[in-house]
């Protein structure tokens, strides 16, 4: 039976009539969903800028905190050396005027003249010069310690500016990255990202952040400053810390000899003895009896005491503490801020975490909704175009988080280059604190805990945190 052909004529208009219906909605669909990717990619990199600025805040205010306190700590090891000057320099007087006395006294005898007199006004030229130098330490310690007192006092307040102001300083960091993620151009003005403002979001960010910074750090004075009093006697030099005497001042045969001390001590946490003695000795017997020759002595503390005496305690460590200078004023040990929790389980995994919820409303992103590409009534022949996006809170949203940390670059690691000059020369791990500067940030996951959080706090469901990754969702 043959078919009519006007019966079969517009049956492929039909068909392209359909096809082009169910392309353009692929169209539509792909182009929402392309939109909705990109706007998701936007959130994201803004959440982890922003993250990744604001703990580089912290890390960079941590290490401006090392810096003044290595700055106090130098200053303070100045004024140790100038006390170890000044006792040195008086037992140099002491001891060179002693042994003039003792020249003229050999002069006397006949025949000793010729060598005795050229020696003693040696010994007299640097007893003169000794006590010049003397005098001029002495005067400079007193004006140098009030000094040293000011200094300590404006860095320990600037360093409680900076924990009081470090975490508003971290988020005003963070805050700024996210508007550099705007897109401002020519007139043409996208809202993008933004930081997630609501009570509950900031409650579990940025009070959350704040909290972490100012635990971290903690001023430590009185009986605390145990850290603080080791780093200082170890930064000494050796004349300063320890200065005996070598070669014949330490001369010593069976029957008579002599005998060099010299240093300096850091009596509890607030006061300074810096002293040297030199000392003649025979035998007397099966023991040995002393000859104080010359001695020197310089305290520093709050109230200008004289005090202790030094072991052995013979006569030249009493004349020493009697006749050597002290100075006042000088407040002892600094009271310094350092790192919170010290404790062995702590220092492996020391640092704190910043993070950041941003969102970016789903009117922005540029769908077919804001083109008005689905404003086909319902009733029309041709149906509607309406695709609506369906997003959780109508928003995208992302969360970024960093991790502020301690790492001094060491021999060895196999992604380090360019830091030989850092390594330590020991080669040992060093841990984190604030009296080194190499505070740094870098991004981390957030915990499943952490994404549920948020997300509560952001009006979304919170059973996507333990499967999307990191901050996206």
């Amino acid at each position: 039976m043959k078919t009519s052909k006007s019966r079969t004529r517009g049956q492929a208009a039909i068909w392209m009539l359909g096809t082009l219906a169910a392309s353009a909605a692929v169209m539509y669909a792909v182009f929402n969903t392309g939109q909705v990717i990109v706007g998701k990619e936007r959130a994201v990199n803004a959440a982890d800028a922003a993250a990744l600025a604001g703990a580089t805040a912290e890390a960079r205010l941590l290490n401006l905190m090392a810096y003044a306190n290595r700055g106090v700590m130098a200053n303070e090891v100045f004024l140790a050396q100038l006390l170890s000057m000044e006792s040195w320099v008086q037992y140099l007087g002491n001891t060179s005027e002693h042994i003039e006395i003792l020249l003229d006294v050999i002069s006397l005898i006949p025949g000793a003249a010729a060598f005795a007199q050229p020696a003693a006004q040696v010994m007299d030229k640097i007893a003169m010069v000794a006590d010049k130098a003397h005098s001029g330490i002495q005067k400079g310690i007193n004006v140098y310690i009030p000094v040293l007192e000011g200094v300590k006092t404006g860095l320990k307040a600037a360093e409680g500016a900076i924990r009081l102001g470090g975490g508003l300083l971290a988020e005003d960091a963070a805050r700024h990255m996210v508007s550099a993620n705007r897109t401002d151009f020519n007139g043409r003005y996208d809202p993008g990202v933004a930081v997630a403002d609501t009570n509950l979001v900031k409650e579990a960010t940025f009070v959350k952040n704040n909290a972490a910074w100012m635990k971290f750090t903690k001023l430590y004075s009185g009986n605390e400053r145990g850290d603080a009093k080791y780093i200082l006697e170890q930064s000494l030099d050796n004349f300063t810390a320890n200065r005996p005497g070598r070669g014949w001042l330490n001369l010593s045969v069976w029957i008579a000899g002599m005998e060099k001390k010299g240093g300096s001590k850091l009596q509890g946490y607030d006061r300074w003895e810096s002293e040297d003695t030199l000392e003649m000795w025979e035998r007397c017997g099966p023991k040995k009896c002393y000859q104080p020759i010359g001695w020197g002595r310089s305290n520093a503390d709050q109230n200008g005491s004289s005090g202790s005496k030094w072991s052995p305690g013979r006569a030249a460590q009493s004349w020493a503490r009697s006749d050597g200078g002290t100075h006042s004023r000088w407040s002892g040990v600094p009271a310094l801020y350092d790192v919170a929790d010290k404790s062995p389980a702590a220092r492996e995994e020391l640092g704190l975490d910043f993070i950041v919820a941003v969102a970016r409303a789903g009117a922005n992103d540029f769908s077919t909704t804001k083109l008005a590409m689905d404003n086909v009534a319902s009733t029309s022949v041709a149906g509607s175009a309406d695709l609506p996006l369906k997003q959780q809170a109508g928003q995208n949203a992302a969360f970024g988080k960093a991790r502020v940390f301690f790492e001094r670059p060491r021999r060895g690691l196999s992604n380090d280059f360019t830091a030989a000059g850092l390594w330590r020369p020991d080669q040992a791990k060093e841990y984190g604190s604030l009296y080194s500067p190499y505070w740094q940030a870098r991004l981390r996951d957030l915990t499943v805990v952490e994404k549920g959080a948020l997300l509560t706090a952001m009006g979304i469901t919170p059973d996507k945190a333990a499967y999307t990754p990191g901050g996206q969702l």
